[in-house]
């Protein structure tokens, strides 16, 4: 699973086993608190907790009758530890699983907790199309296999564009094929995480690959345009800034709607990241990247760079693309999605 995960790449700090709340004995000692509290009734087998006070109809059960625990308990355990352990607790939780997430809540409150620390996020289920990836007979689609497939199909889409491509590179096949997993992964992961958690997602392959349209590679391009741009102004001779490093360039030079435009949302994206991190949104920061493609995109068309009219205008113009090309890269590095150089 793990080798499985960092394809995505998906990464974590630390793997908590289930097994470490019932060998350590906090998983008795939640259930014992639980037996002593006025909500604690014994029916059918089984210890339950009546929640109606919380709004819900359904009890939790988090004892048998043979004092072997139920995951919820220990699942009630694990919460405990991280309240012990972090400052915020985020669950991601599929849809099927937004019951327990209310129970989950309402005992923790029970157990003294400040649930004000807790977050829940519910995902909704990813569909597939049908053919090759089909889940129509209710069969699981391997992560792997998707990925796979999705590589394939970023190859086939990188090399039916290799005859219109504007930059003086040859791309070698260690270079389509580096491209191919960054768009083909990258789509995935860009594909589902544009979508609000809990609204359905359906996967599809064309819209997940277009190269014109809401997608990964469409805003992966972006990126790509940026550095080509940049490229032929070293081999021109200009000065092009690093990030952090001071500016020597007049801003007021960039006169143009579609120059100011763009400055203006590289100045928003740290509003973007700080939002979307409190509210638990990073699909709004997909949303930022597809909003910031279409704004270079609009300079991309109107404002010339490298054979600007002045040397002042150039050197502005080619700071804003530096600063463009810096915020692109940190917006898909937060989405999980790799910022390609050439595409």
């Amino acid at each position: 699973m793990k080798d499985c995960l960092a394809r995505l790449p998906a990464e974590f700090d630390e793997f908590v086993k289930e097994t470490r709340f019932m060998r350590d004995g906090s998983t008795d000692e939640v259930a014992a608190r639980l037996k002593e509290t006025e909500y604690a009734v014994y029916e059918e087998d089984a210890w339950q907790l009546e929640l109606d006070d919380w709004g819900i109809d359904k009890n939790l059960v988090f004892l048998r009758s043979d004092d072997t625990s139920l995951y919820t308990t220990r699942d009630l355990a694990h919460h405990e530890w991280k309240f012990a352990n972090y400052d915020r607790a985020v669950t991601v939780l599929g849809e099927d699983h937004k019951l327990q997430a209310d129970q989950l809540d309402a005992t923790l409150e029970l157990l003294g907790n400040d649930v004000d620390r807790l977050g829940h996020v519910i995902y909704s289920y990813v569909n597939l199309p049908e053919g090759k990836m089909s889940t129509r007979r209710g069969t699981g689609v391997m992560l792997d296999d998707l990925l796979d497939e999705a590589i394939d199909r970023a190859r086939e889409a990188v090399e039916s564009r290799m005859d219109d491509r504007i930059r003086d590179d040859d791309l070698t096949d260690a270079d389509v094929e580096r491209i191919a997993h960054q768009v083909g992964i990258g789509a995935v992961r860009y594909d589902i995480v544009s979508k609000q958690p809990a609204k359905a997602i359906t996967f599809e392959w064309d819209d997940a690959l277009d190269f014109e349209g809401q997608s990964a590679p469409f805003v992966q391009y972006v990126h790509a345009r940026c550095c080509g741009i940049l490229d032929e102004a070293e081999a021109e001779g200009v000065a092009v800034p690093e990030p952090g490093e001071p500016l020597d360039v007049d801003a007021s030079a960039l006169e143009t709607d579609e120059a100011r435009d763009l400055l203006r949302e590289v100045a928003r994206f740290p509003a973007a990241i700080e939002s979307a991190a409190e509210d638990l949104e990073p699909h709004t920061i997909a949303t930022f990247t597809r909003e910031f493609a279409d704004a270079y995109n609009a300079f991309y068309r109107e404002c010339p760079v490298v054979t600007a009219e002045s040397d002042d205008l150039r050197a502005a113009r080619v700071a804003l693309v530096a600063a463009a090309r810096h915020t692109m890269a940190n917006a898909l590095d937060v989405l999980g999605v790799e910022a390609p150089e050439s595409m």
